[in-house]
């Protein structure tokens, strides 16, 4: 009897360690949050980007407060587009390690011989911060490892938020216009000036007008303007700037002329610009130019409705009433 004592008391010393063993590693799983930043850095610190491929790379650099492209001989970057990066960057956090060996950093395309992207950050010349992006485990999710470590992390992120191609880092904007501060726009047939809120389109009949609404659109087309890519800052034979398919100018406020001179290339479906104030040249997506191209003087002219008699300015006209007839008068 006291041999089976013996054992039972064994017996249940052993379930109730297995129970607060299981307990305390339960309790562990639950509790754990990833609350660790994946990269220590401070993006209001950091100066320099560069993002590598396999058979690529570019580089971002801040200077006087602002991103550019340092190969592109300092052209302006998206500013939003690389801050968003940063951002994006200082708020992931460490959850479980997928793997922490040498083999997984290879499968998962995170070593440092084998990546899909390696994103360094840099501050005064000094790296502040290295990441290896690889694979996809699942929608919006990116396997990676900080430079210097063993572990592998799936974090939420877009691989393309990190891309190694220029065009997806410059300033695709740089031609954009405040439209209130178009006074004048000369182009084949048509010449619009400003007056007051409006553009008003030259030489009209005393039986025409403009159409406000097609003024309007065209100058926001013209003043919208984006471009698609950078060309360099050499004319080419192959862009046939020398054959142009549509010449603008905008006058602006100041008396700026801005002079636009587009032409369609040997090859391609799209338009290389060349605006009066910057020395590059650009791809402009068919798109953005055929609208604008398009454009005939008579969209821009309306026939004035008539003025019947006893209107004003083509409305009922309004007479008054004395109070006598409506029967308040003494």
């Amino acid at each position: 009897m006291k041999k089976w004592i013996v054992i039972l008391s064994v017996l249940l010393t052993v379930q109730v360690g297995l129970a607060v063993i299981l307990d305390m590693n339960s309790n562990s799983y639950s509790a754990f949050q990833p609350k660790e930043k994946l990269l220590a850095f401070d993006s209001k610190q950091v100066d320099g980007v560069s993002i590598s491929t396999q058979k690529k790379s570019i580089e971002l650099k801040r200077q006087n407060g602002k991103w550019i492209l340092p190969e592109d001989e300092g052209f302006p970057a998206n500013q939003s587009a690389v801050t968003g990066l940063l951002d994006k960057l200082t708020v992931l956090q460490k959850g479980w390690p997928v793997a922490t060996t040498d083999e997984a950093a290879q499968h998962f395309k995170v070593a440092d011989d084998n990546f899909e992207r390696k994103l360094t950050l840099s501050s005064g010349g000094k790296t502040v911060a290295t990441l290896y992006v690889g694979t996809s485990p699942g929608y919006r999710k990116v396997h990676v490892r900080p430079a210097g470590e063993d572990s592998v992390y799936s974090v939420a992120f877009n691989a393309w938020e990190a891309n190694a191609k220029p065009d997806d880092w410059i300033d695709q904007d740089i031609l954009k216009l405040d439209p209130k501060t178009v006074q004048r726009i000369e182009m084949p047939g048509i010449v619009l000036e400003r007056e007051g809120d409006k553009l008003k389109l030259d030489g009209l009949d005393d039986k025409q007008q403009t159409n406000e609404q097609e003024a309007k659109s065209l100058l926001g087309k013209l003043a919208g303007l984006r471009i698609e890519s950078l060309l360099g800052k050499q004319d080419k034979p192959d862009y046939q700037q020398d054959k142009p398919v549509l010449d603008v100018k905008l006058t602006q406020a100041d008396g700026k002329t801005l002079e636009y001179h587009f032409s369609k290339p040997k090859v391609g479906d799209y338009y290389v610009l060349k605006r009066s104030d910057r020395a590059d040249y650009f791809k402009v997506a068919d798109f953005e130019v055929s609208p604008i191209k398009d454009e005939a003087r008579n969209k821009l002219v309306q026939v004035k409705p008539e003025v019947k008699p006893g209107t004003q300015n083509g409305e009922p006209a309004t007479t008054s009433v004395p109070e006598k007839m409506l029967g308040t008068g003494g």
